[in-house]
């Protein structure tokens, strides 16, 4: 196919290609603003001096810096989601919910292999988001002393509040975008798809790449607007070429 074949199978199927991606924009705009309920995410720091009790579990610690940090981001992470932490905070806060589910929302990174460790929550409002990031800190805080002989874990900067909190998600112009993006795809595979499932012809240039002719005469639709002064007869007559 020319180019000029695959714009008129565009303009043939316009009305379908167009129907096909507002409907598609629509509904996302109305799920993506109206049904997906927005999520938050609020952020607490804590510093880890690592310090311990014991000679023994020092010298365990000193192996490799980076690989420690790594190992020890992961254990704090694994302690701050466990059942004896998350239980306590969902009593605190008055969740309703589980330690499996609040564990879901938690992730623990370190920045730049750092004792610097962020602690961030998600919820469906800042507030709980924010309360819930702070309640897990103070609890983690106190806890990992008994746990980790650690002696020294201090909350750097809790979790606040914004004037304009923004959502993490969704996020409404991508979804809108990608929407638009994908109705126009679709829309125009399927008007490619009906056009190569259709074997009718239509057109001179399908007779002639059908069959290997030249087109001697084209008979028009009986029952037509005549030229004024002309016959349909007179037309069909003069509409044939040899």
């Amino acid at each position: 196919m020319e180019l000029k074949e695959y714009w008129a199978v565009i303009r043939r199927w316009l009305w379908m290609i167009a129907t096909i991606t507002v409907v598609a924009t629509l509904t996302s705009a109305f799920v993506s603003f109206k049904v997906i309920k927005p999520t938050y995410q609020a952020t607490t720091t804590l510093l880890v001096n690592q310090r311990y009790n014991s000679q023994a579990a020092a010298v365990a610690a000193m192996y490799s810096n980076i690989t420690a940090n790594e190992a020890l981001v992961q254990t704090y992470s694994d302690i701050i989601k466990s059942n004896n932490i998350l239980d306590r905070v969902i009593s605190i806060e008055h969740l309703p919910t589980t330690p499996t589910k609040l564990a879901g929302t938690i992730s623990v990174t370190s920045t730049n292999q750092s004792e610097v460790i962020s602690l961030s929550v998600k919820g469906p409002s800042i507030q709980e988001a924010a309360g819930v990031a702070n309640t897990l800190a103070k609890v983690f805080e106190q806890r990992v002393v008994q746990l980790m002989q650690v002696q020294n874990v201090q909350i750097v900067d809790p979790a606040t509040i914004p004037t304009n909190p923004v959502p993490i998600s969704p996020n409404k112009k991508t979804n809108v975008a990608i929407a638009f993006i994908l109705g126009v795809l679709v829309s125009v595979g399927i008007a490619f798809l009906i056009e190569y499932l259709d074997d009718s012809v239509r057109t001179e240039e399908q007779v002639s790449q059908i069959f290997g002719v030249s087109v001697l005469g084209v008979i028009p639709m009986m029952g037509g607007s005549s030229p004024k002064g002309q016959s349909p007869a007179q037309t069909s007559s003069d509409s044939v070429s040899m």
